[in-house]
């Protein structure tokens, strides 16, 4: 049965990729399968080349692509190097999962109410420190140089950065090779510059890689804080493919393509100035000096994270206030009014979209792991690793693109709009995660207990679930957790793939947020942030509880 997982893992999780492939060149090359037109011309190149603002729009997509991830991993390095093993680094394992849990759309939402001219951190120092008694006329939200959206997707992906150098970390003698450095007179951040930064990224580049990918091909959250004139390419793309007329789905194929290319020479880019950066810092790493305590780094580090929660924890408010707010007049730092009649007269609207986004996530989330198990089961039966690269091949790759081909492979096929294709889309970029998550807990797991159990006349499958299973509960659960929020925050493959049939919380985010009303927008980023929340609550709970532990 196990030797059969590879093939399934392939046909489900890696299947999709051709079909999105195939999906979006063919298209691009001028044929059009959806009306049957097969001929090859270079009409989509042209026509995607006519757009007057589609260098605005690479700029935008390689400024936000890029500079996302590239603070996002210097702010991972900042804290990891400066708090490691304090009561910071102990707090930050604490608080992460909750932080984690925030979804990418609800914290957008959050984050708008926030930095605004008439947010809630301009509320609170108006009039006192700035005398305005009228928002002022500044383009935050939407500025026209993405600063907002590079900043909110850095703020985003960070935590994740830190939780995927956490796994890391595991596998490198952090402590040892601090106390080795220190012993030669080197304070602990030249340790860290010298000796295990060089250690600790390889491990993290493929995460790093496929925040950049996301935040290339971002649309959720580009529509909400983004730029929208011109918009980032993977917005512009989106808005084509949402065209009724069906002729012009080869212009919307050769941009998605366009964003295909842009990814991968980021990446190459990147991989280039890797290798250049290494050449030139490796004297500089083989220099001997020692240099001094870095003071400034050290108070930076220590600033950001409880800045980073507080961010977290402001958005969490400004959403809870708004949801409930009937008056909130500028410059008033609080509501003058409150009310729940927002929620008693939207909520009977947000059950359908609410189940939809449960069993959805909960199918996705639970034949991920199921999958993921058994595949990392025959590989510690058989000792064949699969490539991570391969695995992670879904997440390194552009959305929007993937998901554009295999929406039109599915037009073709008459299968759009149903849950099936839906599910079938979110398990494509939610089984890497979960993989990531599990695989180093599953196959770090002493084989002997189960040699034990054998040993005393107990079946392979009654040691697996009796012996194996409970003691990787815990590990096992927060993967499902992960993979459960990852798909309740898929917005693309829902509404593309579903047609826009298959409501789910994100997709009526969304749409509400980019509105005008910001009490629908809190109800229902608040609704889809508890989601994900109650799934990690119950993976850090039902462990204790089987143990009975309080």
């Amino acid at each position: 049965m196990l030797r059969f997982f590879p093939v399934f893992v392939s046909i489900f999780c890696l299947g999709p990729l051709l079909f999105g492939v195939a999906g979006v060149l063919v298209p691009a090359l001028g044929a059009n399968p959806v009306t049957g037109d097969l001929h090859l011309s270079l009409s989509p190149l042209r026509l995607l080349l006519a757009e007057p603002s589609l260098k605005k729009s690479i700029f935008l997509t390689l400024f936000t692509g890029g500079g996302a991830p590239a603070l996002s991993l210097f702010l991972t390095f900042l804290v990891v190097t400066f708090t490691w093993n304090s009561r910071w680094w102990i707090w930050i394992r604490r608080v992460l999962p909750p932080v984690l849990s925030l979804p990418h759309v609800a914290f957008a939402i959050g984050f708008a109410f926030l930095i605004s001219p008439s947010g809630w951190l301009m509320r609170l120092v108006s009039p006192g420190l700035t005398g305005w008694s009228r928002p002022p006329d500044w383009q935050i939200v939407q500025d026209p140089f993405g600063l907002t959206l590079t900043l909110a997707l850095a703020l985003k992906e960070t935590p994740f950065l830190i939780l995927m150098c956490m796994a890391a970390l595991s596998q490198i003698d952090v402590n040892r090779q601090l106390l080795l450095g220190r012993s030669f007179g080197y304070p602990p951040h030249r340790v860290w510059w010298k000796l295990l930064i060089p250690q600790l990224y390889p491990l993290i580049r493929l995460p790093l890689f496929a925040a950049m990918a996301y935040s290339l091909s971002v649309v959720d959250m580009a529509i909400l804080l983004g730029p929208n004139r011109p918009p980032t390419l993977a917005v512009q793309v989106f808005h084509w493919f949402q065209e009724p007329e069906l002729s012009l789905m080869p212009r919307a194929a050769a941009g998605a393509l366009l964003l295909l290319g842009l990814t991968l020479m980021l990446m190459g880019l990147w991989v280039a100035a890797e290798r250049l950066l290494g050449l030139c810092l490796r004297n500089n790493h083989l220099n001997g000096k020692r240099g001094r305590e870095s003071h400034f780094f050290k108070g930076l580090a220590r600033l950001s994270v409880p800045t980073g929660f507080a961010v977290t924890l402001l958005v969490f408010a400004a959403l809870l206030l708004w949801s409930v707010t009937a008056r909130w007049r500028f410059p008033e730092a609080f509501p003058s009014r409150m009310t729940w009649v927002h929620w008693s007269t939207e909520l009977p609207y947000a059950f359908r979209p609410m189940g939809f986004s449960i069993v959805v996530a909960g199918i996705v989330s639970t034949l991920a792991s199921f999958l993921v198990i058994g595949s990392l089961e025959a590989q510690s039966h058989t000792r064949r690793h699969w490539p991570l690269g391969l695995i992670a091949l879904p997440i390194l790759l552009p959305q929007l693109p993937m998901v554009f081909g295999i929406q039109v492979a599915a037009l073709k096929a008459g299968l759009t709009g149903t849950l099936l294709l839906v599910v079938w889309g979110h398990l494509l970029f939610v089984f890497p995660y979960v993989w990531f998550c599990l695989h180093a807990n599953y196959l770090a797991f002493d084989q002997r207990y189960i040699t034990a159990g054998l040993a005393m006349g107990r079946s392979p499958l009654a040691c697996f679930f009796t012996i194996k299973m409970p003691m990787l509960l815990r590990p096992v659960l927060f993967s499902w957790a992960v993979g459960f929020s990852v798909s309740i925050a898929q917005f693309l493959p829902t509404l593309m793939l579903g047609g826009g049939r298959i409501p789910t919380l994100t997709t009526e985010a969304v749409a509400i947020g980019n509105g005008g009303d910001r009490r629908l927008s809190a109800i229902y980023a608040l609704m889809q942030l508890t989601l994900p929340a109650l799934a990690y609550a119950a993976a850090l709970i039902i462990p204790r509880l089987k143990r009975g532990t309080p």
